[in-house]
């Protein structure tokens, strides 16, 4: 994160609060994870402690089922996850979902209206972005999600771009940012395989 900040990147810790001990695939279906709360305290969410200390620009909640903390919803759309994001453990950045398209919350109901009335402040990837943004407006009309609630959520998301956008105008682009960039990949690929 320090390296990422450093370049005027914004990084984002995730899958909140621990994929590891899932079994199946939230692509395709909703994992169901039930740790309790002490399991995860111990095991899952030190790494989010660290990258919350280490001021953490932005967090993106998982599509788990949460038993110990919301059962029978993933995490993503469940308000108690993020009290225990923000409440217990002090993020104040983005929180961001993990993709709406994915199958494990995709096919079950308005997933963005209830992602951002649970505390997300950014959606990933709806299935459809034009209806998701009509849905998300009219539910604003309509008084489903409070007008206090999308500022809340755009101030963040603001906040987080002002930020990148002076940390990154410190950082010059080396003249020659493709080349390393092919190099980079290179590398990379090479390492990989």
């Amino acid at each position: 994160m320090r390296g990422f900040d450093a370049a005027g990147v914004v990084s984002t810790v995730k899958h909140f609060p621990g994929h590891g001990a899932a079994t199946s695939d939230s692509h395709d279906t909703l994992p169901v994870l039930d740790s309790t709360l002490a399991e995860m305290l111990a095991h899952d969410l030190p790494p989010f402690e660290a990258a919350i200390d280490t001021h953490a620009p932005a967090v993106m909640l998982s599509h788990l089922d949460l038993t110990a903390i919301a059962p029978g919803v993933p995490a993503s759309p469940a308000p108690e996850v993020y009290d225990l994001l923000r409440d217990d453990m002090g993020f104040e950045g983005v929180a961001i979902t993990d993709s709406l398209g994915m199958g494990a919350v995709a096919s079950s109901y308005k997933p963005a209206v209830a992602a951002l009335n649970a505390g997300a402040d950014l959606l990933l990837m709806p299935v459809d972005t034009v209806e998701t943004h009509r849905v998300v407006t009219k539910a604003v009309e309509e008084g489903e999600i409070s007008r206090e609630r999308i500022e809340e959520a755009a101030a963040r998301v603001v906040a987080v771009q002002l930020w990148q956008q002076r940390a990154a105008g410190r950082v010059p682009v080396p003249g020659d940012v493709t080349t390393l960039a092919r190099d980079a990949a290179a590398a990379l690929t090479s390492a990989a395989y």
